[in-house]
């Protein structure tokens, strides 16, 4: 990122997502309270579609006159992977989420793209659960142990070098086939065989970056790493432009087996410092961050204001 990049991003407003799993709620009036509060600090409310939304859930996102950004790949079969050996599939998914893009004016997405295999992986959310697809291509020397859904720490292994740059180079083509497009690829939740994990390898990469903090939370207990220690690293590459932010119930006393992911309200009881992941992304020019939480209210907006803007 170049210095005037960076610049631009200190002084752009705040941008601040929800999920559109919150337009599945009963009651969305609060959404317009959202948008009026972060009025107040010059900043905007804005939609992003999950990647298990509807095509009736993306028009009634539209409907809203928000602003949208996309969690890809929507209305697809399979799970993006860009560090398969053949990204063959991958590629006319993308194509694909270009044109949805294109048409609803969206230009910016974020998504999942690194697999520890040459499998097509079914996309979730669509009668199957995460795991349901995932395990299919399920590796066990991948895994902590035999009967565990949780990685070890493969990233010295020779395949994970080789996938990495597979990766590495297939992102630099994506942007330079859409350059009007930002496409943030994001850590995974470290299971079955999900590779982009470490904010070392974020950095690596040398591409558009979303951090996902239930996430990297998840992963340093898997893989026994320092949280804040990560996201600085990923930091460092200039290269974050996004944030799902959200909470996590689990602490690190709890053995391994008992976790899982976060995506919980802002006010859940737990042992992340969400103030200071706020705080040290503002500070690193970071201006989108999307509430990935499906029971999302505004008084999660109104708490982040508080971790953001508050010293």
């Amino acid at each position: 990122m170049t210095g005037a990049q960076s610049d631009t991003l200190k002084n752009h407003p705040l941008q601040l997502d929800i999920t559109s799993a919150v337009l599945l709620q009963p009651d969305c009036g609060w959404l317009k309270d959202a948008q009026k509060l972060l009025a107040q600090y010059n900043g905007q409310l804005g939609i992003q579609m999950h990647n298990t939304s509807s095509p009736e859930l993306l028009d009634k996102a539209v409907s809203t006159k928000l602003p949208l950004s996309l969690h890809a790949p929507v209305f697809d079969k399979y799970q993006l992977n860009l560090a398969a050996a053949n990204a063959d599939i991958s590629w006319a998914i993308l194509d694909h989420q270009y044109d949805i893009m294109k048409k609803h004016n969206i230009n910016r997405a974020v998504f999942h793209g690194f697999l520890m295999t040459d499998q097509a992986i079914e996309a979730f959310g669509h009668g199957k659960d995460w795991y349901e697809c995932m395990n299919r291509a399920r590796r066990p020397e991948l895994l902590r142990a035999a009967d565990s859904n949780f990685v070890c720490n493969f990233t010295q292994s020779a395949e994970f070098i080789a996938r990495r740059n597979i990766l590495k180079n297939n992102l630099q083509l994506l942007t330079e086939k859409y350059p009007d497009i930002c496409w943030c690829i994001e850590n995974d939740y470290p299971g079955v065989v999900s590779g982009l994990l470490r904010g070392e390898d974020m950095q690596a990469i040398e591409h558009e970056l979303c951090f996902d903090t239930g996430h990297m939370w998840i992963t340093c207990k898997m893989l026994d790493l320092n949280m804040y220690e990560e996201l600085n690293t990923a930091l460092s590459s200039g290269m974050v432009q996004m944030v799902h932010f959200h909470n996590s119930p689990y602490t690190f006393d709890m053995p391994h087996e008992q976790w899982s992911d976060g995506h919980q309200p802002l006010n859940t009881p737990g042992a992340m410092d969400l103030k200071r992941i706020a705080q040290t992304c503002k500070q690193s020019g970071v201006w989108h961050f999307v509430l990935e939480i499906g029971n999302a209210s505004l008084a999660d907006v109104e708490i982040f204001l508080q971790y953001y803007f508050e010293e």
